[in-house]
């Protein structure tokens, strides 16, 4: 009967026919002061969903909730009076009050919003010394936009003194958080020996790195070590190969070298028209090499060739500028191929990728997918367990993972933590934490398999790891999600009473694969870098229809 009692609950929360209910459940309990239910309010009325879009009725109850402690709510309210949103004039000074109450009850993105302020001399004296202490915080916190911004004060030497090394170190940890323009940065230390950095193997790696990414910068760095022999044999097949991806991305330089390689018929047959098209089309930048070479080759053209490479030229900057009809339907095809049914949290329990997460998470899906260290990963379902909503998934790989409490149960009142990508569409898809305490050793009716905790928790939480202070697993989390919900609107509120499946549980699915139950870690004695350690092995779940 209790379990039956818990699917009817987690049903009801993630339907979409039950969320005009919710919406007066939720504004009763606003009225009545809860924060969460105030902060909730407010979003909903700044997106328009469950009821009509009210920029003025969010904006009231995003502060009710702020001026009650939300801090999320403080947060969004620093944002709106640091950008002027919802017809709000832009205060400065209003935006750092709420982004410093937002910062110190741990809300990461805040820090690095403040920092920026500090940085710049926004709303307050410029100081680099105060922004370097909010980018640490922040990124002490595994804030993808602190550490890149504390990469940036290391390598600028802004605030603290200058260091290459560790500029590096934080685009690295930037990087595992998905700033994909962090490869570039790092690629381009090495590339001009920034600090006595000079590398150009290692250039070469970060740029293609980069690129692999999407982040489309850095061709043209990669052809001119071809083009020169540096860090790679020389070879000006790839040197063309590069400035020739570069020179249609709308880079100059590489457009100017590109035509350089066609007039001397290096890494390319001689062609004097297509030397004139690309280095035209860097003069049109103003790059005054290009022009002088531009005139030189057009001597050698006559005029119907000179008429037919400058038509082509016209054609190849309009598609620079303007990406063509056949891409665009090309892209919309890709974008339509699958439906994200939903996403939640797992974590690695076994360094070669079998991963934990919540039965419920990829229920009915088709396909799944794993989040990790800036990559994506094809997973197989191994194991599922929905009476208890766990699942096993599997993917394969070398991966971070973390250990089971060697404890049989945890303690009422002990601190405890989980992290997870809630509302991933609303929030971001940056890892976020968040702490609480083991409320009760029971859950909903007094359920044996379940621990209450008051760990805040969202659509996306599902399936993380609930971990004690030395990042070892107590309990599996268990949070609403619904794809009609997780990718709309957050169907659930935050809530003061959540619930998580005991460990004990899990390991007991466990126990019927011995050939993975043999590789389970064994439990961490140390509190030290807990909070990064279950963050490397804090998994994306993406289940697909």
């Amino acid at each position: 009967m209790k379990k039956i009692l818990i699917l009817i609950l987690l049903v009801l929360c993630c339907t979409g026919s039950v969320l005009g209910g919710k919406f007066e459940e939720t504004l009763k309990k606003a009225e009545q002061g809860d924060a969460s239910a105030q902060g909730a309010l407010g979003y909903m009325y700044a997106i328009g969903e469950v009821v009509p879009k009210d920029e003025k009725q969010s904006v009231y109850w995003y502060k009710k909730a702020a001026e009650n402690g939300g801090a999320n709510a403080q947060f969004n309210l620093g944002s709106i009076y640091h950008y002027g949103y919802y017809g709000i004039s832009q205060d400065y000074k209003k935006a750092i009050k709420w982004y410093k109450m937002s910062a110190k009850q741990g809300e990461i993105d805040a820090f690095s919003n403040l920092g920026q302020m500090y940085c710049e001399g926004t709303g307050v004296p410029q100081d680099y010394s105060k922004a370097v202490e909010l980018f640490k915080e922040g990124a002490e916190l595994d804030n993808g936009s602190c550490q890149y911004s504390l990469a940036r004060m290391y390598r600028q030497g802004k605030g603290v003194a200058q260091d290459y090394a560790k500029a590096i170190y934080w685009y690295r940890q930037a990087y595992t958080n998905k700033l994909l323009n962090a490869p570039f940065e790092i690629a381009t230390i090495y590339y001009n020996g920034e600090g006595g950095f000079q590398n150009y193997k290692k250039a070469i790696y970060w740029y293609k790195k980069a690129i692999e990414e999407g982040y489309i910068y850095g061709h043209n760095n990669i052809g001119q070590m071809y083009h020169r022999g540096y860090g790679v044999p020389q070879d000006y097949k790839q040197a063309v190969y590069w400035w020739n991806k570069a020179a249609k991305q709308g880079n100059a330089s590489a457009q100017y070298n590109l035509g350089n390689m066609y007039y001397n018929g290096k890494g390319v047959t001689q062609n004097y028209k297509l030397a004139y098209i690309w280095e035209s089309l860097a003069a049109a930048q103003g790059d005054e090499k290009a022009i002088k070479n531009r005139d030189i080759i057009s001597k050698r053209l006559s005029s119907q060739q000179l008429a037919e490479a400058q038509e082509l030229a016209a054609k190849i900057q309009n598609k620079i500028d303007h990406p063509t009809e056949t891409q665009e339907k090309q892209s919309s095809i890709r974008n339509t191929e699958r439906k994200v049914n939903g996403s939640g949290t797992g974590f690695i329990i076994t360094k070669d990728g079998y991963i934990l997460t919540c039965h419920h998470v990829i229920k009915d899906a088709n396909e799944i997918k794993i989040a990790v260290g800036g990559k994506t990963y094809p997973a197989t379902l191994v194991r599922d367990d929905p009476s208890n909503d766990l699942a096993l998934l599997k993917i394969n790989g070398s991966f971070s993972a973390i250990a089971f409490s060697s404890n049989r149960s945890a303690k009422m009142g002990q601190e405890v933590f989980t992290i997870g990508y809630p509302n991933p569409s609303l929030q971001g898809v940056n890892a976020k934490i968040t702490k609480g305490i083991i409320n009760s050793l029971t859950g909903f009716q007094d359920d044996l398999r379940l621990y209450q905790i008051s760990v805040p928790v969202q659509p996306g939480n599902s399936g993380g790891a609930l971990v004690d202070e030395k990042g070892n697993v107590l309990g599996v989390v268990m949070a609403m999600l619904d794809a009609k919900t997780t990718f709309k609107i957050s169907g659930s509120l935050p809530q003061n009473v959540n619930y998580a499946v005991k460990s004990t549980y899990a390991q007991a699915m466990l126990d019927t694969l011995p050939e993975i139950s043999d590789k389970l870690l064994d439990p961490s004695r140390s509190k030290s870098n807990a909070i990064n350690r279950v963050k490397k092995s804090t998994v994306m779940v993406l289940s697909y229809k």
